[in-house]
């Protein structure tokens, strides 16, 4: 039986990096988000999403859902039933802590060496700008084939960013409270895009991958503008702001 893991955040947070450089490395499976509302995202199972026409990608993600929303406990445990050494999945805040999970949140919780990778972002402005650029169709990631590779500028309203920040810190508040006896290595997206290679390394250490490679590469480059003032047409208003002006000189 593999060693069952569970990547928690955020959007935004770096999940999908974390995801693809995973399975880029032997004795490793991590599925995408398999909780969200009306989709199973990332299920590894060897199907060919490049090759399969458009009605058979429709038909496996009609299968997908009915195999899971009519028995969440039983897909979670054929998900996380493989011959690697580890194998795990994604789930945001919201789709983690949903009432509409609640069986299949106990299944994972009593699991006796379930671990949970939290991922965190320091900076929630950038956090947030980078949500909205991603709601507005903007630069993703390159294994989304970043819709654009020129940067797009948003208006940031500063109220509607300090509203999504108090609903984001009552999920982290409540998922900390859900795994307070469990398992648990927390990563800042800062040291997984910064330092790759170094806190894959700890992951590894933590999902107790012996035969990892030393040097690991990021499966994903970042799309998109660098700094923050490249991003936000309103970017001295942020500076002005005492609530964002920190985070914004953070950048």
């Amino acid at each position: 039986m593999p060693i069952s893991f569970v990547i928690v955040g955020a959007p935004r947070t770096g999940s999908t990096l974390l995801v693809k450089t995973l399975n880029s490395l032997p004795g490793v499976c991590c599925h995408g988000e398999l909780l969200g509302s009306q989709n199973v995202r990332g299920y590894e199972d060897g199907f060919d999403l490049v090759n399969a026409s458009k009605s058979e990608r429709e038909e496996r993600l009609q299968r997908l859902l009915l195999e899971r929303d009519s028995d969440p406990v039983g897909f979670m445990q054929r998900a996380l039933s493989s011959d690697n050494t580890a194998c795990g999945f994604k789930a945001l805040y919201s789709a983690f802590l949903k009432p509409q999970w609640n069986d299949a949140r106990t299944w994972l919780l009593a699991l006796p060496d379930i671990r949970f990778i939290h991922l965190t972002r320091k900076n929630t402005l950038r956090r947030f700008v980078s949500e909205q650029i991603f709601l507005n169709g903007g630069p993703n990631h390159s294994g989304a084939g970043g819709r654009s590779e020129t940067p797009i500028k948003i208006h940031i309203d500063i109220g509607a960013f300090e509203k999504r920040s108090a609903e984001i810190e009552a999920e982290r508040s409540a998922l900390c409270a859900t795994l307070l006896h469990k398992n648990v290595l927390n990563i800042t997206y800062e040291e997984l895009s910064t330092h790759t290679a170094s806190t894959l390394a700890r992951v590894c250490q933590f999902l107790a991958l012996d035969d990892a490679p030393t040097n690991i590469e990021p499966a994903l480059k970042k799309v998109g503008a660098a700094h923050l003032k490249d991003s936000v047409s309103n970017f001295q208003e942020l500076r002005d702001n005492k609530a964002t002006r920190d985070l914004a000189l953070m950048d």
